[in-house]
Order: C-alpha cells, then structure tokens, then sequence
C-alpha cells in the first residue's frame, strides 16, 4: 500500500472545505460588481450616445413641480432650452424630437407653465399644450365699470397697485386713439382676459385697449360718428351714457333719446340738456336710482348735465360692444324723454310728450315706495 501523503505536514496539505468556498462566494461578488459597472455603463451609454438610442431623455411623467417661464418669441428650442435648464427634460434634442412629433407643439405660446422635473420629453410636450397648465390670472371687467372701477379690478387680479396702473395708463405708450388724450376712461374694454402672472400693467392696459380697438372696428365706429354728425370720441361718449342707462333691450332708443336731444333744432337752434342723472352719479362718484333735487340742480361739474347742455366732456364708464353699436346706429323715433318705471326688469318706456314723461316718472315714484332699498 503506498502511504503517499500520509507523511504530509499540516501546512502542506490541500485547504479544506470551507475555506475552499469563501473564495468562490468573494469571486462571485466580484463578477456580479463587474456586470454592474458594465450595466452602467451599458446604460450611460444608451441615454447619452445618439449611436445607441438617440438624445438623452428621462422616462416617466416628472417628480417635483416646477414653473416654467415662456417669453414672448420664444422658439421651441428656445423653450427647450429653459426646460433643459430647470431639470424638467434631460435634453433639448429629446425635446426638439418630441415637439417635432406632436402638430399642437407649434400652439405653445407665452407665458407661465405648471411643469415637473425629469419629465420624458413626450410627456413634457403632452403637458405644456395641454390648456390646464397654464397658469393665469383671470380678470372679469364688467360692462358700465368706471376707470377707477377697472383699475381696482385689475389691481386685485393682478397685485399690481392702483397708483402703478393709474400712471401707465397716462403714459401715452398702452395704444389709446389720439383723441383720447391719454385719458382710459371709456376704453379698458369689458371682457373676462386671463392674464399671465407675468404681465406687466403696460402690457394688460394695453391688451384691454387692443380689445377695444377690435369693437371699434366691428361696430365701425368712425364712420357711423361720422354718419350720425358726430366725432368717434362723442360717439364712445354716447356709448358710455347709453351703457349707463339703458337696457340693452333699448339702447338704440336711448341712444335716439340723446341724439335728438343734442339736436339744435329741437331746442330752437341751441343745444339742450340731456338731463342724465348717470352724468350726474358720475360726478358725485355714486350709483344712485333716485339722486336727490339739490344733487341734480347744484352738483358743480361739467358732468352736470342737468345744468350744462350737450354731452360730458369724456366717457364716464367702459361701453360694451352693444352700447357702442347703438351710439352710432340708433333706433328711428321721436323720443325726447324715457323712464325706467321698473328697475328690477328694466322696464323703460319712451316718448315724446312732456306730460306723459310726468305720468311715466310717477310709475317710478310709485315702484319706488313699493320697493325701498
């Protein structure tokens, strides 16, 4: 029998068992580290080099919100560049490419965005042309609003102070006609605007001029001035006092009231008194139904138009389109007084005849004392 080994030293002989297997586990982890850097690496180079699957993008629809910023004549990447730097895409090209695939993408305009950072660039393009993003500021200007009504209504939509809106509105560089003369009144023009957080109050005023510009033109306003013997600036006055007084069942007869009352042949060849409590309620800076004897008689202003014939000297409130439609395209009739013998309903009935104006203003008293405020 060969004893071959049986002589070995301690040292000498083969590792036993489990050291033998520690080995193998430490080789193991070292092999699965290697596929790890290499995975990384396999995936640093998909998302980074085009030849391995175009522009870096990021993949799901974002994590953390952020608000993007689009200035006016921004191009797409322009935009993708802002969106670049504010972590929302990875990369201006995934970008360009997404946009490029989506027709809507040429639709993304100015203004302030609700976005998400990491966003892929599919999804980013999905979320900016979608209407519910954009974030704005929504404005509602009432029809018959006073300039300083406007401007508190703009200031509290907007944050920007009364004095601020006051002083550009002045400033000759927000698009007000000629024969405006820097003076809004009658011009912010009634509408609901959503404006963006970014606006300035150059930028809003002159939006609502712009407004009015495009009713001027429906309405063709110069030239129905000129058609009924008066000046676009009388004409947004009427407008202004038909606005005020008028239903709109009936702002062609009121303004057919006004015009025949202005009419110097009505009155023996001299202007009459349009004997407007509006006017009147503009100068007190009221709202009255039922201004008092004393206010109509002796309110000191050229607003007075009880005491001072033909029309004010401005608008007193901003006209919708309807009113100034009616301004230069009144009703036919022969009408020198009206009452609104029914506030509630506006109920306004019309005439030519003194004593049936009396009998009508009677009706009024009586609603009146039937409905105290």
């Amino acid at each position: 029998m060969s004893n071959l080994g049986l002589e070995m030293a301690a040292d000498t002989r083969p590792p036993d068992g489990p050291r033998h297997r520690g080995r193998s586990w430490i080789a193991v982890l070292l092999s699965l580290g290697v596929l790890a850097v290499i995975a990384l690496g396999v995936k640093f180079a998909i998302e980074n080099i085009p030849e391995f699957g175009g522009p870096p993008d990021y993949i799901g629809e974002g994590t953390d919100q952020v608000v993007i910023v689009v200035e006016p004549g921004q191009t797409l990447a322009q935009i993708g560049q802002t969106l670049k730097a504010e972590g929302v895409v990875a990369s201006v090209d995934a970008w360009l490419e997404a946009t490029a695939a989506e027709p809507r993408a040429t639709t993304i305009g100015p203004g302030s965005y609700d976005m998400l950072t990491e966003m892929s660039a599919e999804s980013a393009v999905a979320r900016m042309i979608d209407p519910d993003t954009r974030i704005v500021d929504e404005l509602l200007l009432r029809e018959g609003l006073r300039f300083t009504q406007s401007i508190e209504a703009i200031s509290a939509a907007t944050g920007i102070s009364k004095k601020k809106l006051r002083n550009t509105s002045k400033d000759g560089r927000i698009g007000l006609p000629e024969y405006a003369k820097d003076n809004a009144e009658g011009f912010l023009f009634p509408a609901t605007y959503e404006l963006e957080k970014e606006e300035s109050a150059r930028q809003i005023l002159s939006r609502l001029v712009d407004r009015w510009d495009a009713a001027a033109t429906s309405v063709d306003l110069e030239a129905g001035a000129k058609r009924n013997g008066v000046t676009a600036y009388e004409a947004m006055i009427i407008a202004s006092l038909v606005q005020a007084e008028g239903h709109p069942d009936d702002f062609d007869k009121v303004a057919r009231v006004i015009y025949n009352r202005l009419n110097p042949d009505t009155w023996g060849g001299t202007y009459g008194l349009l004997q407007l409590d509006a006017t009147v309620n503009y100068a007190l800076d009221k709202s009255e139904i039922n201004l008092t004897t004393e206010e109509l008689q002796n309110t000191d202003s050229p607003y007075n138009t009880y005491t001072n014939p033909g029309l004010p000297p401005t608008p007193i409130n901003s006209p919708g389109e309807a009113a100034m439609d009616a301004a230069v395209n009144p009703a036919d009739g022969p009408w020198l007084y009206y009452v609104t013998v029914n506030p509630d309903s506006g109920e306004t009935k019309f005439t030519d005849d003194y004593d049936e104006f009396l009998g009508f203003k009677a009706e009024l008293t009586k609603w009146l004392a039937d409905n105290p405020q």
